[in-house]
C-alpha cells in the first residue's frame, strides 16, 4: 500500500481530527473512508445514469417499433442468447 500525503487547510485538518476522535478512528482511516465512499457514490451515480440512458434508448426503440419497452428488452435479451456474434453482427472496423 502506497502512502499519500494530503495538505489541508487548518480548519478542515481540525474538523476532521475531531471527527476522526469522535468516531474512535485514526485520521488516515476518516481519509481512507470519506475517499472509498465518495468513490462508491460516484460510481453508483454513473451506473444509474447509464441504466437510466439504457431505459430512455429502450422506450424510444419500443415507442418506435410500437411495443412495450419491457418487451422489447426481453425479445432482445432472447435473440441474443449465448452464442457467439455470427459474420456481420460486429460493427465494420473504423477506418483509418
Amino acid at each position: 500500500m502506497d502512502g499519500l500525503t494530503v495538505r489541508l487547510p487548518d480548519s478542515l485538518r481540525e474538523k476532521a481530527s475531531d471527527l476522526a476522535e469522535e468516531e474512535g478512528i485514526s485520521m488516515n482511516q476518516l481519509v481512507m473512508l470519506a475517499v472509498s465512499e465518495k468513490i462508491t457514490r460516484l460510481d453508483a451515480e454513473a451506473q444509474f445514469a447509464h441504466l437510466d440512458a439504457l431505459e430512455r434508448f429502450g422506450e424510444a426503440v419500443a415507442e418506435e417499433e410500437g411495443a412495450q419497452s419491457d418487451e422489447l428488452m426481453e425479445e432482445l435479451l432472447r435473440q441474443a442468447g449465448d452464442e457467439e456474434p455470427r459474420e456481420g453482427d460486429r460493427r465494420p472496423a473504423e477506418a483509418k
